[in-house]
C-alpha cells in the first residue's frame, strides 16, 4: 500500500490496495490516520459490489440511511444511488444531489462524518466533484475576522425553499423541500474544532447556513457572503475528475464539497454513496 499526498493543502491517493480484502491492522490504522491528516482519500481501480462498499464504510462510524427507498440498492439499502439514469421514465437514483457547496447533513445535531462515493458509470464529459479545505480557509482568515467569528453560531436549514442563495433543480423538488420546512433548524459554531486532530476549521456553507444566531440579517448576511467567498478561493480547492471504479471518501468535519454537473441529461452518471454519522460540532 502506498499513500501519496496530492498537490495542494489536502487530499491523498491510496494505491496498491483492494478494499474487498481483509486489511492488515497496520494498514487499516495507517488509512484511519491518513483520513484525518489528508481529509480526502482516493482509492483508484477498486472492484466493489454494494456490500463491499458498505462493509468498508462501517469502519468509519454508524451508517445512515438516506433518501427514499426507490433510490437505494434493494438488497443493500444503506447504499444510495446518485444518478440521472431513467428506467421506464422513472429516475433510479437521486438527481441533482450536492449541487451547492456544503458539508453533508450539517442541519442536524450530529452531522455526517465520512461520505464515501464509488463511481460505477460516468458521462463522456463533466461530472466532477470539488472539495474545499475548511482548515486552510480558517487559517488564512485575518486575525480580525477570526476574533469576530470566534463565538458565533451559524443557523443551518435543510430546506432549499428558505435559502435565498440556492435554487430547486431536482425533479419534484419543491414538494420535497416543502415537507422539509417542518424540520427545525439547528445551530453550530462557525469555527469548529476537529475532535481528533484538534485543528480549527470554518463550519458553514451556502447550501445550508442561512443566518447567524442572535444577529440581525442586515449584519449576518454580508458576513456570511464574505466567508463563503473566502472558502472557495482557488488555493483552497481540489477538483476531482472521476474515473470508473474510483472510491473517494472525505471528512465532512473539515471539508465542504459540491457536485459540478456539466453533463447532459441523457449522458449517464451513476455513483453509489454511503454515509456515516458523526458527532456534535464544538
Amino acid at each position: 500500500m502506498k499513500i501519496k499526498k496530492l498537490q495542494g493543502s489536502f487530499g491523498a491517493k491510496v494505491c496498491n490496495i483492494d478494499l474487498k480484502s481483509n486489511l492488515e491492522r497496520e494498514d487499516f490504522e495507517k488509512i484511519k490516520t491518513a483520513f484525518v491528516k489528508y481529509q480526502l482519500l482516493i482509492f483508484p481501480s477498486q472492484k466493489l459490489e454494494p456490500k463491499h462498499q458498505l462493509t468498508w464504510s462501517k469502519h468509519f462510524g454508524p451508517i445512515q440511511k438516506l433518501y427514499a427507498e426507490e433510490h437505494r440498492i434493494p438488497d443493500c439499502p444503506e447504499v444510495v444511488v446518485l444518478s440521472n439514469e431513467q428506467i421506464n421514465g422513472k429516475h433510479v437514483g437521486v438527481v441533482a444531489a450536492g449541487d451547492y457547496w456544503h458539508s453533508d447533513l450539517s442541519p442536524s445535531n450530529n452531522p455526517g462524518l465520512a461520505t464515501i462515493l464509488y463511481a460505477r458509470r460516468l458521462p463522456s464529459e463533466g461530472g466532477d466533484t470539488e472539495f474545499a479545505d475548511m482548515h486552510m480557509a480558517y487559517q488564512t482568515l485575518s486575525t480580525k475576522m477570526r476574533k469576530q467569528i470566534a463565538n458565533l453560531r451559524g443557523i443551518h436549514c435543510i430546506s432549499k425553499l428558505r435559502n435565498h442563495r440556492v435554487k430547486v433543480t431536482r425533479p419534484g423538488g419543491r414538494a420535497y423541500y416543502k415537507k422539509q420546512n417542518e424540520i427545525p433548524d439547528v445551530s453550530h459554531p462557525l469555527v469548529r474544532t476537529h475532535p481528533v486532530s484538534g485543528l480549527k476549521s470554518l463550519y458553514l456553507s451556502p447550501r445550508f447556513t442561512i443566518g447567524i444566531e442572535n444577529m440581525e440579517d442586515i449584519k449576518a448576511q454580508p458576513l456570511l457572503d464574505e466567508l463563503f467567498a473566502h472558502q472557495i478561493k482557488p488555493e483552497h480547492i481540489y477538483r476531482h475528475k472521476w474515473k470508473i471504479d474510483d472510491l473517494v471518501m472525505w471528512d465532512n468535519r473539515s471539508l465542504n464539497h459540491r457536485a459540478c454537473g456539466g453533463y447532459k441529461t441523457d449522458d449517464i452518471r451513476r455513483i453509489h454513496r454511503t454515509s456515516t454519522l458523526g458527532d456534535q460540532p464544538f
